[in-house]
């Protein structure tokens, strides 16, 4: 796809292709475009040095959070600082949009626009000198003060806010807070892409472990990748031993004394107790 005279690859989303070509509009030509040079599919855009932000990134994903509100999240706006190690997990705690490159001195906040990816930025940098409190419950109530009232509270001294994004109150923050509609037909689909927002969450987790094999990790994030473990597999044995197979798998462990409790799936055992 060539837009103003710029090639910027195929794109499969809509929200960050557009969310390109507003940025184009406003700041001009992108310095780097990642595409697969064998079929030119996009996969992201970035700008440096633009609307206060050292650098910002669109990628082609369909990801989504979920708080304060569900939302997309497909804007990575980033600033070059410094948080304290003791810092690192408290935030992370508060936000999994806050993104912390500690070896690099660079954080990030993943969001479907430039007003919530600076409001999370100066959530950190306020976080870091003591201003405010390194909480979820903080964190929330800014965006929430954004997106409900349209109402930016710090205010920002370092954002441009070239975009007028805050001028347009709902337009602008239309993917930062997506209404769930439960009527009953939406959960496979739902669940489709719960999957795939595990599936490029495990990916970035993948590529951002030490290469040391016997490095530390603080203990509070294995303790949440472990719960987080367990329950993916049960979900995951739920629907391979699904409930036309209950009767078959009850036989099988009632029939086996000696099956150790821990080998049994956790959704069997679940099964087994209604």
């Amino acid at each position: 796809m060539e837009y103003n005279g710029i090639e910027i690859g195929d794109w499969e989303y809509e929200g960050p292709k557009n969310f390109v070509t507003k940025l184009i509009d406003s700041f001009g030509a992108p310095s780097y475009v990642e595409k697969n040079p064998n079929d030119n599919e996009a996969y992201s855009v970035t700008f440096k040095n633009i609307d206060g932000f050292d650098l910002v990134r669109v990628v082609d994903s369909n990801t989504n959070k979920l708080h304060p509100y569900p939302a997309k999240i497909y804007v990575e706006g980033s600033l070059y600082f410094t948080v304290p190690k003791t810092m690192v997990g408290l935030l992370k705690q508060a936000s999994p949009t806050i993104m912390i490159d500690e070896l690099n001195q660079i954080v990030t906040g993943k969001c479907a626009s430039l007003t919530i990816a600076a409001a999370t930025l100066q959530f950190v940098i306020d976080a870091v000198n003591g201003v405010a409190p390194p909480t979820r419950e903080e964190y929330d109530t800014r965006l929430k003060r954004i997106i409900d009232d349209n109402v930016l509270d710090p205010a920002i001294t370092w954002w441009e806010d070239n975009l007028g994004e805050m001028g347009q109150s709902s337009k602008a923050f239309k993917e930062e807070k997506m209404i769930k509609v439960k009527d009953g037909h939406t959960d496979v689909a739902s669940s489709r892409r719960m999957c795939q927002m595990i599936m490029e969450d495990v990916s970035d987790i993948m590529r951002n472990l030490p290469e040391d094999g016997e490095a530390s990790l603080p203990t509070w994030w294995t303790n949440k990748l472990a719960v987080s473990s367990a329950y993916v597999n049960s979900a995951r044995d739920y629907l391979v031993y699904s409930t036309e197979q209950k009767e078959e798998d009850n036989e099988i462990v009632e029939s086996d004394e000696g099956m150790d409790e821990d080998m049994i799936p956790p959704s069997m055992r679940m099964m087994n107790a209604t």
